[in-house]
Order: structure tokens, then C-alpha cells, then sequence
């Protein structure tokens, strides 16, 4: 299958030439967001997984990053996306408004928790968006459980150790609370229904990376779906890493957006609001693309 790759000047092109007028009436600011159509919990592998649902029409799941939650994650972008699908967002275990558990955080716990979830709200396919963390997650979605999913847009994930810059490994073995953004800590004390927890979470979410496994190459080829792998040029994944496994799925896609590993979309990207956008344009456009012809 040919193989489309958006470097960054084609990227950025891509999606201006689709930019409103005025941006700000596309990306809402906090004050603009919706309220959601349904939100609750959901027992999930013996957790109480916190969800919210917005807009209409075709599933869309949005996986947010680590110590994050779905409005860190995602909070500029939701009122857009409920434009063209029904979004579901899950707080991942310990995060947003999902308590605490004594059960250890991992990419693939997390992954069997999406599933579960989404079978108990009855969705059996769906399109899918996942940052950094929740990237991850997404790619162990589309392994264990490829029934589930149509499409998927991974921004900023790691799929193996070696898809980080140097040095990355030795700053996440050294890394305290005082290493957190501060943003992140006001939004999980925010939210969260035991702030004390702030450090228990953050413990959690450290020691997944510490002990960070590559996702086997042999699977992801496997993944036979769209995926359109997305970041920016000053990300924590190499550009490398990104090419290297764009090139790795069958259906592999790659786009590039300047900036930093955050700045991109979320409620972190409110300094950068053109290049939400922007970010904006380039995946929904992917999702509602029609089917690739094999």
C-alpha cells in the first residue's frame, strides 16, 4: 500500500488552506466548551472508569496522555470533533475523575479497560484518537482488540525504547513531582475525587516508563486498519521513530506539525490556537476519508 507522507511544509499548507477565517470560533476556549450529552461511570475490570459522551453520528474515542485527563488532553478539540462524531472520553485509571486503584498502570491494562468500556456503552467500532501516553495505549488497541476499530490517529507516542532522544530514559529514572508540569498538577487536584492522590498517580504513571517495553515490530504490521501517525518537530518521539513505524503499518500515514510535544492539541495548545487547528483539520479529514483501497 502506498505509503502518504506529510512532511512538515505540506502539513501546515494542508491544513491553513482549511483554517477559518477567525480561529477562534473553531477552537473554543474554556468558557465556549460543551457540556456533555452523557457522563458517569462505568465498572470496568473491577474500576470505576469516569466517561463523557458529546455530539452525534460515527464512534470516536479519544485516548488521552499520561498524567493528564480528557480535558488536558483533548479540551480545545472536543467541541470541534462533536461537530463530525459522537466522542466518547475516558479517564484512564487514577486519572481526571477515575480514582485511584492499587492495580499497577499499564499500556495493555489500559487497553483491555477501553474495550471493556466501550462494550458496555455497545459500540462495537469505532475511530479512535490517541496522545502521547494514550498513543500508546491506541496501538495495543488496534493489537489485542482489531475489531474494534476503523481508523486511529496517534499523536506523539512511543513504540519503543529507542524511539525517544537520548538521554530520555535517564531523566524519567531521576524525575521527582517537582518534574510534573504544574498545569498537569492543577488540572488532576481539579478534577480528580482524591487530590491527595496526586503522587500516587504520579508514581504510577513514572514507573510505566521506567520499565517501558517495545511493542514487537511483528504486531504492529499486523495492524491493518488506517493509522496516521502524527507529531511535531520538537516532540519526545525522533522523527525517526515516527517514519520508522508509519513505514511498519500497512495503511501507515505521516503527518508533522511544528512546535513541542504539547503544544499541539489540548487545553496546553491555548498559546498555539492556529496550530490546534490546524491539527484539528488534518485529523478529522483523515477520519472521515473513505476506504483505502488494498
Amino acid at each position: 500500500m502506498k505509503k502518504i507522507i506529510l512532511p512538515l511544509a505540506l502539513s501546515i499548507l494542508t491544513a491553513c488552506a482549511q483554517l477559518p477565517k477567525t480561529t477562534e470560533a473553531t477552537v473554543p476556549t474554556e468558557s465556549q466548551k460543551l457540556s456533555p450529552a452523557q457522563s458517569g461511570y462505568l465498572k470496568v475490570n473491577g474500576l470505576d472508569l469516569y466517561y463523557e459522551t458529546y455530539g452525534e453520528g460515527e464512534p470516536l474515542v479519544l485516548l488521552h496522555g499520561g498524567g493528564s485527563d480528557i480535558h488536558v488532553s483533548f479540551g480545545r478539540g472536543i467541541a470541534t470533533l462533536a461537530k463530525h462524531f459522537r466522542v466518547i472520553a475516558i479517564d484512564e485509571q487514577g486519572h481526571g475523575k477515575s480514582p485511584a486503584s492499587s492495580r499497577v498502570f499499564g499500556f495493555e491494562n489500559t487497553a483491555q479497560d477501553i474495550a471493556a468500556a466501550l462494550k458496555q456503552l455497545n459500540i462495537e467500532k469505532a475511530k479512535f484518537i490517541g496522545f502521547s501516553n494514550g498513543a500508546t495505549t491506541g496501538m495495543y488497541l488496534a493489537i489485542l482488540h482489531p475489531q474494534l476499530m476503523t481508523r486511529m490517529v496517534l499523536g506523539s507516542g512511543l513504540y519503543s525504547r529507542n524511539g525517544a532522544p537520548s538521554g530520555f530514559w535517564d531523566m524519567m529514572k531521576k524525575g521527582g513531582l517537582e518534574s510534573m508540569p504544574q498545569e498537569l498538577k492543577d488540572a488532576y487536584v481539579k478534577r480528580a475525587p482524591n487530590p491527595q492522590d496526586l503522587v500516587k498517580m504520579f508514581e504510577s504513571d513514572s514507573t510505566r516508563m521506567r520499565t517501558f517495553k517495545d511493542i514487537p515490530e511483528k504486531s504492529i504490521r499486523a495492524v491493518k486498519i488506517p493509522v496516521l501517525i502524527m507529531q511535531t518537530d520538537q516532540d519526545v518521539p525522533t522523527l525517526e521513530h515516527g517514519l520508522h513505524v508509519t513505514k511498519l503499518l500497512p495503511q501507515g500515514h505521516f503527518a508533522v506539525l511544528p512546535g513541542s510535544h504539547d503544544n499541539y492539541i489540548g487545553d496546553l495548545s491555548k498559546d498555539s490556537p492556529a496550530l490546534a487547528q490546524a491539527s484539528l483539520n488534518i485529523m478529522i479529514e483523515f477520519l472521515k476519508a473513505p476506504a483505502e483501497k488494498k
